[in-house]
């Protein structure tokens, strides 16, 4: 029988072996374009997992520099960023942002533009992915001592205002780094100009306790000496009867505590700190010796004719004066410095006491760096500091000097001028041995028993956690390894051979305090 029409229709649709290859044929566009989509969603998804964790890493690292400015920020941030990141040349980098955000943290955000396989079929034919991230600087606070070198020397060509400049530069950029740190008075600085001795706030500091107030320490009396022996002398008193002020001036404690934090104890008199005071020096007329006396300020008041005795009068001291009482002449001849200043955030007063700084006297390092202990040690004189390995704070003190440590000789029984130091006949300074110093002893011999107390002292300012810089300018003679030992490592030490270089020294100094305490 004959088939109808509808069946042989019905049959042909029904029968589909010719059409597969056709619409295989007509699929395989969009197959491809999805297949191509997915491989460009995937390499999207891969570009911006390796520009998060890039971006994360060079945030870290503009975190832990010592950029100040956002500009300098970017800077650096973009110089990691780009080290960090490892993509093929279909990648392009086409935006970051590295900024100060509050509260301390670090904000950065990155783009990419990527190539897809399927250019032309999305808008503008690049795909972009981008990532962000913030970054809370973890900081310490800091405190730092400024021990400056105010000798003599100083004056020579333009060592005094390089170091004024690079010491002001350096205030500058602890301010900018504390104005970025999150945490308050993250750094405070104190500044300790030094020469024979060292001159704190004779204002604030006449009536301390730690000052010997009554002439109790057993080396207040050394000076004041008869045929017999010493005589008893507050020194207060003195400066009083003579009619002049104690400036501030102040002496080197009887070892071992000229080179120890050991708090002044008015139970332990040895440990007070001794006012400064330029004894009289027997009159000039009848000394009999090669030099002058140099501070004979008042009449002997004797008719002895032992110098000891002459010098050693305490009834001398009244108002019958030869001259002004000044610091080139009188109890306080040698203390013509600066005065120190204790730990501070206020750094424009800083600075104005960085532009006062003058040039006057012999070099007694230790003495200038046991103060600078002393401003930023926890306990008395000052107590400003905090306690030691208190987590998140450290302790710096850098130490800047242009000369050997010196005690002037002269050709009179005192062998040479009252410093803090005292006169050599009274051993206050201890040879690396541990005998005091004797009179006539060599200029060398001088400066070596200095120098051992120099090293004494840094290392035990040293096993007390606190860093040493050391910054040597200018010095043609003696060992340099004596201050290059002092510092904390050798990249802490810095032989400055013109003075002009002082200030991209301190710079590198505060780069590496912010980089090793103000972020990690």
């Amino acid at each position: 029988m004959t088939q109808s029409i509808p069946s042989r229709l019905r049959r042909y649709v029904l029968d589909r072996g010719g059409n597969v290859a056709m619409v295989a044929a007509l699929s395989m566009g969009p197959i491809c374009i999805a297949g191509l989509g997915a491989v460009d969603l995937a390499r999207g998804t891969s570009a911006k997992s390796q520009l998060q964790d890039a971006l994360d890493s060079a945030a870290l690292a503009a975190a832990r520099s010592n950029a100040t400015t956002d500009s300098e920020l970017q800077l650096i941030g973009d110089r990691y960023l780009n080290q960090n990141l490892k993509l093929g040349s279909d990648f392009d980098l086409a935006q970051s942002t590295f900024r100060f955000g509050e509260n301390g943290r670090i904000v950065a955000s990155a783009r990419l533009a990527v190539t897809p396989f399927i250019a032309g079929m999305l808008s503008d034919g690049v795909m972009h992915v981008g990532a962000s991230t913030e970054v809370v600087r973890a900081e310490m606070k800091v405190e730092i001592a400024l021990v400056l070198d105010n000798t003599g020397s100083m004056n020579e060509g333009s060592k005094l205002s390089d170091l004024k400049n690079a010491a002001k530069d350096f205030v500058d950029k602890m301010e900018e780094l504390a104005e970025k740190s999150s945490e308050p008075d993250a750094v405070r600085i104190s500044l300790v100009p030094f020469s024979n001795t060292v001159r704190l706030d004779s204002t604030a500091h006449r009536y301390s306790t730690w000052i010997d107030q009554n002439g109790a320490s057993p080396i207040n009396n050394e000076i004041f000496t008869t045929s017999s022996g010493t005589q008893f002398a507050n020194r207060f008193t003195l400066f009083s009867q003579l009619g002049t002020s104690w400036r501030g001036c102040v002496e080197m404690r009887k070892a071992p505590y000229d080179v120890q934090d050991t708090p002044p104890d008015v139970g332990n008199p040895v440990t007070l700190y001794t006012p400064f005071f330029a004894v009289d020096e027997p009159d000039s007329k009848t000394s009999g010796y090669g030099d002058d006396y140099r501070n004979d300020y008042v009449p002997d008041n004797t008719s002895s004719s032992n110098w000891r005795v002459r010098q050693g009068m305490v009834n001398k001291y009244t108002g019958s004066r030869k001259g002004s009482m000044t610091t080139d002449f009188g109890p306080n001849r040698g203390c013509g410095l600066s005065r120190l200043k204790r730990l501070t955030t206020d750094y424009s007063s800083l600075r104005s006491a960085i532009n006062s700084l003058n040039a006057d006297g012999n070099t007694n390092i230790p003495i200038g760096l046991a103060w600078g202990w002393n401003t930023v040690a926890p306990g008395a004189p000052f107590a400003d500091g905090t306690a030691y390995n208190t987590p998140n704070y450290k302790k710096i003190i850098i130490l800047m000097t242009d000369g050997e440590n010196t005690m002037d000789q002269r050709d009179t029984p005192n062998d040479g001028s009252y410093a803090g130091t005292a006169y050599i006949w009274q051993g206050r300074v201890l040879k690396a041995n541990g005998q005091p110093l004797q009179q006539g002893a060599s200029s060398a011999d001088r400066t070596a028993a200095l120098d051992s107390r120099l090293a004494l002292l840094c290392s035990n300012i040293k096993a007390k956690g606190i860093e040493l810089y050391t910054v040597r300018v200018e010095v043609e003679t003696g060992d340099s390894s004596l201050l290059r030992n002092c510092a904390t490592a050798n990249d802490y030490y810095y032989n400055v051979e013109d003075s002009s270089n002082l200030t991209p020294v301190f710079q590198s100094i505060a780069g590496q305090i912010a980089a090793l305490h103000l972020s990690r």
